[in-house]
């Protein structure tokens, strides 16, 4: 874990794979080790309401990019979803009665931040994404630098990177309001998004 310390409180910052059910124990010691007061998960509100009540099976792909999501991270396990590393800290949170907060963007607010960010020439040349994704070899040795490279591919155009700046840069804020009444805070997000986030954090830290 990395700790960013700001005026008012600490912050943990753990950084997890999506999909990956060996998470679970990764995030448990994380909140017995921490015992935060408030756990930031980088997941949207209404993420955050669907995880809550969700008590179905495993969920398949909605797209492209989470198909070859899944098809990478299962050269290491196979991938669940919904992420248990957000659902199991859901349930690991409720029951020593943490607060769970959604740190990330709200579907309103993402929504105009895309329409901001990424051109319309941007979005008319996703289809070459697929192409390239099918073709790509992925050369990670491990599932952490497997999802790195693989965001590096689905957001590499200079819109998309404006887009998930924004995003970190939203939660980094997100955080600072809640270490400013929490001086114990555990965030608990996706590793694409860890480094981007602290780093937006340590520029007011």
């Amino acid at each position: 874990m990395d700790e960013v310390h700001l005026d008012r409180g600490t912050i943990e910052l753990l950084a997890v794979v999506r999909g990956l059910s060996s998470e679970t124990l990764t995030v448990r010691r994380a909140i017995e080790s921490v015992r935060p007061e408030v756990i930031g998960l980088s997941i949207g509100p209404e993420e955050l309401r669907t995880l809550r009540s969700y008590d179905g099976g495993p969920l398949a792909p909605e797209n492209f990019e989470e198909e070859i999501y899944v098809a990478g991270l299962s050269a290491w396990e196979p991938p669940i979803k919904p992420p248990p590393c957000f659902s199991d800290a859901i349930k690991a949170a409720d029951a020593r009665g943490v607060p769970i907060e959604a740190i990330d963007m709200d579907e309103v607010t993402y929504t105009d931040n895309y329409v901001d960010c990424v051109s319309a020439f941007e979005v008319m040349f996703q289809g070459r994404l697929e192409k390239r994704l099918t073709k790509k070899r992925f050369r990670a040795a491990n599932p952490r630098d497997f999802v790195l490279e693989w965001d590096a591919e689905v957001n590499g155009s200079p819109g998309f990177r404006r887009l998930q700046a924004r995003r970190e840069a939203f939660m980094a804020g997100r955080l600072r309001e809640l270490a400013a009444s929490r001086p114990s805070v555990l965030a608990i997000i996706e590793v694409e998004r860890a480094q981007g986030v602290r780093a937006a954090l340590e520029e007011r830290a």
